[in-house]
């Protein structure tokens, strides 16, 4: 049975704008995903969060021509065939802005709510939440099209919703499926991306990290135990 989290590899911005219509479309449902859902977008300038806020738009069936990075506006609404998209950037905002932009009563209605740079609100986030996190991907090769890994979860939704939507990403989205971030120590799935424990678990495997380093129990590519000076 397939569930969230899922990762993915996106090569380009036309899989990236490709991989958010399929999540609008699968969002589109009111019946399946009742009341408003907030999709956390996280990730640094330039990993692609507005070109997937357009492919939400054309999976709700709104105009993506006019999406745009809602930096100043800080807010932008796009009507949708059943439901609306609402955009925000939260870069320049913090919880105590919330109720200037009619945040409240966004939540309490049944929009698909985008937000960018949702670390910004901590507290303020809606408890229905889909969590995405781009990032850029690495390579060796410095002229390669390394493109972005994407990984997305929604620990908030019922089962039966997570389900629905990994089920509706792992058919139709077209980028390659990679495995999700794991804690280092443990396996587990890290702790969220605002949490100071990240990339682990839980603090406990942080410290036991650190407590490998300490004791010189990791080793450096080769497997020499690293020379210090005195």
């Amino acid at each position: 049975m397939i569930d969230l989290p899922l990762a993915f590899h996106l090569s380009d911005a036309d899989e990236t704008e490709q991989f958010g219509r399929v999540l609008g479309d699968l969002l589109a449902s009111r019946e399946a995903h009742p009341g408003s859902v907030a999709v956390l977008l996280s990730g640094d300038l330039g990993a692609g969060k507005t070109t997937l806020v357009r492919g939400l738009a054309v999976g709700l069936g709104a105009d993506a021509t006019a999406v745009a990075s809602p930096t100043f506006t800080i807010r932008m609404d796009h009507a949708g065939a059943e439901r609306m998209l609402a955009h925000i950037d939260a870069w320049r905002i913090g919880v105590e802005d919330l109720e200037s932009i009619g945040f409240d009563e966004l939540v309490e209605g049944d929009a698909i709510i985008a937000i960018e740079w949702p670390e910004r609100l901590d507290a303020g986030l809606p408890e229905r939440h889909v969590r995405i996190r781009l990032e850029h991907a690495a390579s060796s090769d410095p002229n390669a099209e390394c493109g972005r890994c994407i990984t997305i979860d929604a620990p908030t939704l019922d089962a039966r919703e997570r389900r629905r939507i990994a089920d509706g990403l792992s058919i139709l989205v077209q980028a390659a499926r990679i495995s999700p971030p794991r804690c280092p120590v443990c396996g587990a799935p890290p702790a969220g991306e605002s949490s100071t424990d990240a990339p682990f678990c839980s603090s406990r495997c942080r410290m036991a990290d650190l407590g490998d380093w300490l004791l010189m129990r990791h080793r450096i590519e080769g497997g020499e135990v690293p020379e210090f000076d005195e």
